[in-house]
Parts: structure tokens; C-alpha cells; sequence
């Protein structure tokens, strides 16, 4: 004989098995969200892509005005004159200095014979000779300091000084003092000093300090010249006035 539970059975056992099904579903949906979060990612760790930082842009040079190296050039052609004319200077500072010591020494011969015309030449030739010294040392020493200001000038005018950007700006009417003439640092031993660029690079430029050493040594060895003949001008000066005392006292 069935019972009521029997009759009911092939109502509910379709429910029963979608509401397995559905169980089911569950646990394996949350069986694969379990795996994706424990599970770590495989493979090499991302590597940073390095960045190169921006090169600065560099400016081009400014061309060199056509003055400023006309400026150079001339300076250099003048100092290498004045060099040049430095032995020739010191030649005929010789060539006087000898030419007062022989008139002084005819002065003193003539004396001796009485003959008083020659012992006054040479005392006139002796003078002008002296004074011809006395103006070329004046005309030297006038054009060397044209010199060495025109050389300093040049080299400054080569290599400029560096301006402090953070340095503040001269206020009106200020008195400013002229800036130095940059030095270059020296160079370690066995460095390789930086390749010049601009007007230091520039075949003027690079020769004007070998002729500025030259220029100065040129100046101080024509002026010692100088000293020293107008030294000897003083001793034969002496013979000159002994020569005329001579010819007073055999009157």
C-alpha cells in the first residue's frame, strides 16, 4: 500500500537534485576564487625601464666680430715689432755709449796740445750724443707702456672674465673696479687640459702670451741698457770738463 510520501516523491526529487546541482556550483565557484588569490604570480619580477636623463641643449657660439680679431692681430704685429726692434735698440744705446767715451778721450788729447776748437767738438758731439740717448730713453719708455697695455688689453680681450650671475648688479652712478685678468688653473701632471674653444682657440690668442713674456723681458733689458749708459756718460762727462779746465787754465 503507498503512502502520501511515496505519492509525493516524483515532485520533490527534481528539486532535490537542482538544489544539489546549485551546492555544487557554489563550492566550485569558490574553490576558483580561493585559487586566484592564494596563488602568487609566477615569472621574474617586472624590471624598471631606465631613464635617460635630458642633455642639455648647448648653444651655439656667437661669431667672432671681425674687429675684435682685427684688434688682436694688430696688437700681436706691434709687440712682435717692437721685439724685434728691441736688439737693434739695444745696439745703438751701444753705439752711443762708445761714441761719447772716444770724444772724451779726444777732448783730453786735444787739451793736452792746446788745440781748444777740437776739445769744444767733441764736448759738442759728446752732448748731443748724451741728449739723443736722454730722448730715446724718453720714447722708449712712452711706447713699451703703450705696449704692455695694448698686449694686456688683447689677452684680456682672449680670454674674458666669468661673469657671477649671483653677484648684484652694480648700482647707478657706482664706482666698479675693473675686473682681473682671468689665470688659467694649473694642470695636474699627466691631465689633458680642455681643447679651447671661441677666441682662445684662435691662432692669435694663442701666441700672445708667449710674446707678452718676450715683450717684458725686451723692456726691462733696454732699460737697464740705458741706465748703465747714462752710468758711463757720468765718467766721461768728467774727462769733458776736465778737457775744457785744461784749456781755461793755459789760457
Amino acid at each position: 500500500m503507498r503512502t502520501m510520501t511515496d505519492r509525493r516523491w516524483p515532485r520533490i526529487a527534481p528539486q532535490l537534485i537542482a538544489a544539489g546541482l546549485a551546492a555544487l556550483l557554489l563550492t566550485s565557484c569558490g574553490d576558483k576564487r580561493s585559487d586566484k588569490v592564494a596563488v602568487a604570480p609566477t615569472g621574474p619580477p617586472p624590471v624598471a625601464t631606465p631613464v635617460t636623463p635630458l642633455t642639455p641643449a648647448v648653444a651655439p657660439e656667437a661669431p667672432i666680430p671681425p674687429e675684435t680679431l682685427a684688434v688682436i692681430d694688430t696688437t700681436l704685429a706691434a709687440a712682435k715689432a717692437f721685439n724685434a726692434k728691441a736688439l737693434a735698440d739695444l745696439a745703438g744705446i751701444e753705439t752711443s755709449e762708445r761714441r761719447i767715451r772716444d770724444q772724451a778721450g779726444r777732448a783730453l788729447d786735444a787739451a793736452r796740445r792746446g788745440d781748444g776748437a777740437r776739445v769744444s767738438a767733441a764736448r759738442a758731439d759728446a752732448e748731443a750724443t748724451h741728449k739723443g740717448l736722454a730722448d730715446g730713453l724718453a720714447a722708449f719708455r712712452t711706447t713699451a707702456a703703450d705696449q704692455q697695455a695694448a698686449v694686456t688689453a688683447a689677452v684680456a680681450l682672449c680670454a674674458p672674465p666669468m661673469v657671477d650671475p649671483l653677484a648684484p648688479a652694480p648700482t647707478a652712478g657706482a664706482v666698479t673696479k675693473p675686473a682681473p685678468v682671468p689665470v688659467p688653473a694649473p694642470v695636474a701632471p699627466g691631465a689633458v687640459p680642455a681643447p679651447a674653444t671661441g677666441l682662445a682657440a684662435y691662432a692669435g690668442c694663442l701666441a700672445l702670451p708667449a710674446e707678452q713674456v718676450l715683450l717684458t723681458q725686451n723692456i726691462d733689458a733696454v732699460a737697464a741698457r740705458y741706465q748703465a749708459a747714462e752710468a758711463a756718460y757720468r765718467q766721461d762727462r768728467a774727462k769733458l770738463e776736465e778737457a775744457a779746465a785744461t784749456m781755461a787754465l793755459g789760457r
